[in-house]
């Protein structure tokens, strides 16, 4: 039997059939293009759907693009700006800071795509240009876009009653907080989008979730958290909420009122109180009753320059560690200063020192180690915070780290020169009281209550007046400079 054939007549008409289908169908395929101009210059870019193709648009304003197979990702080069990103991915890397990108551009015929939102905002903005309509398509311009992008870094410290919340943005911005709804707050940037650093995760008991979508940064919090108050810091630039509950418990509340000063306070930390003594003198003198009776002359010195000054204690009470940084944050002081007496096995070592923050949870040497894990004790918050927490809080205050190293530089040169002290220099260790603290900070040893002879001095009203009034001294040469 031999197989059927197609007769020729209809095999003809089947073929002008497909030839006729397919211009309709190729048609529907090919997307209208768009036409870009910048300068004298114009270039037609293809259209994927809803998106455009990105590389032709950042060759025609000059830009060097390279992509590495080895990472799959796009790198741009503009002048001074880099730029990477990949397709399928939300984050980009602008100048060295990871931001959250409006979408993830998509692999195209020509290379990558992505929306005209993301073109604008997230490339040509962060190269210093902006689209302007035209007839027939869009003009590169100069300039930067009122609506331009700006990264926000979020990191939070959480204490007994409050959190203190640290958004560092890339510059500064003009911003309303307001309460949006139950258990959510709304950072509007009015003139700029704010874009998340997801470079890093937020870890915090009192906030829930963060999202940022076109001009306000919203902030979720956990039942029964509120906005108790917030502040904006420049250089860097930084916006600082306080969170917690709207009765703040009596233990973590100093007895003074927390109504911020027109002008920012020196707050006066005396270490330790109420059931912790601290170090304890052959003499019987101790650590929390020396801090607070320098703590008290060190408070009237300064007020006598002319600054404003709190004390975190004013009487033999107890106060949560962390607490007393929250207290600063809260007055948004413009320094703080932790007063403390040292102990150690031998009784012949003697001397002040000062000290700020480590960031890597580090320390100057082995004394230093042995000095911050000794005033670490009385903090149960500090022993039970991760050590990813405290590295991610430490970002945020790493800012202000080289404020806190001149601080402590000051205070130490002006023990050196008034006192006849034996220097045992500025030193770096992770003591908990300066975790949090988001102005510069410092913790002063005024001296060993372990070595005799010391112990006496310390002792000595007259000696205390001198360790307030070189401590006084240093805080004015370091918030009034020359």
């Amino acid at each position: 039997m031999q197989a059927s054939r197609i007769h020729p007549l209809l095999f003809a008409a089947i073929t002008l059939a497909l030839v006729l289908a397919a211009g309709p169908l190729a048609a529907q395929g090919e997307q209208r293009a768009v036409e870009f101009r910048f300068g004298d210059q114009t270039v037609d870019v293809p259209r994927v759907g809803a998106q455009v193709e990105l590389l032709p648009v950042l060759r025609l304003i000059g830009a060097e693009v390279a992509f590495s197979s080895a990472a799959g990702t796009y790198g741009v080069v503009h002048g001074d700006h880099f730029i990477q990103f990949s397709p399928d991915r939300l984050l980009v890397l602008v100048d060295g800071v990871l931001q959250e990108g409006s979408e993830r551009p998509i692999t195209s015929p020509g290379g990558v795509a992505a929306s005209f939102e993301f073109l604008e905002q997230t490339l040509l903005a962060s190269l210093g240009f902006r689209l302007e309509p035209t007839p027939s398509g869009f003009a590169i311009v100069p300039g930067e876009s009122r609506e331009q992008q700006v990264a926000v870094q979020v990191a939070a410290a959480d204490f007994a009653a409050t959190t203190t919340l640290v958004c560092t943005v890339a510059r500064r911005v003009e911003v309303r907080v307001l309460v949006n709804q139950e258990h959510e707050l709304g950072v509007h940037f009015v003139d700029a989008l704010p874009r998340l650093d997801s470079s890093v995760p937020l870890r915090s008991r009192r906030v829930t979730a963060l999202r940022a979508r076109d001009h306000v940064l919203t902030i979720e919090l956990a039942s029964g958290v509120d906005l108790l108050s917030w502040h904006q810091l420049d250089d860097p630039s930084r916006i600082i909420l306080e969170l917690g509950t709207p009765r703040p418990t009596p233990a973590a509340a100093p007895e003074e009122p927390f109504e911020q000063d027109v002008v920012q306070p020196i707050v006066i930390d005396p270490g330790h109180g109420g059931d912790d003594t601290g170090a304890v003198a052959a003499s019987g003198l101790a650590e929390k009753e020396l801090t607070l009776d320098i703590a008290r002359r060190l408070a009237q010195v300064l007020r006598g320059m002319g600054l404003t000054v709190r004390l975190t204690r004013t009487d033999d009470e107890a106060r949560a560690l962390t607490d007393r940084t929250a207290f600063a944050n809260r007055l948004a002081a413009r320094a703080f200063v932790s007063l403390h007496a040292n102990s150690s096995t031998v009784a012949a070592v003697r001397g002040a020192e000062t000290y700020y923050m480590s960031l890597d949870r580090s320390s100057t040497d082995a004394a230093a180690a042995a000095t911050a894990d000794l005033e670490n004790q009385a903090d149960t918050q500090a022993q039970e915070r991760s050590p990813l927490d405290l590295i991610l809080w430490d970002m945020a205050q790493s800012e202000v780290l080289n404020e806190s190293a001149g601080l402590a530089l000051a205070v130490q040169d002006r023990l050196n020169t008034r006192l006849d002290l034996r220097d045992r220099g500025v030193k770096q260790a992770p003591f908990a009281v300066l975790t949090g603290a988001t102005m510069p900070a410092v913790l002063v040893e005024v001296g060993f209550l372990s070595n005799p002879d010391e112990a006496t001095m310390l002792r000595d009203p007259s000696h205390q007046q001198g360790v307030a009034e070189a401590i006084a001294q240093g805080v004015a040469d370091f918030v009034r400079p020359p």
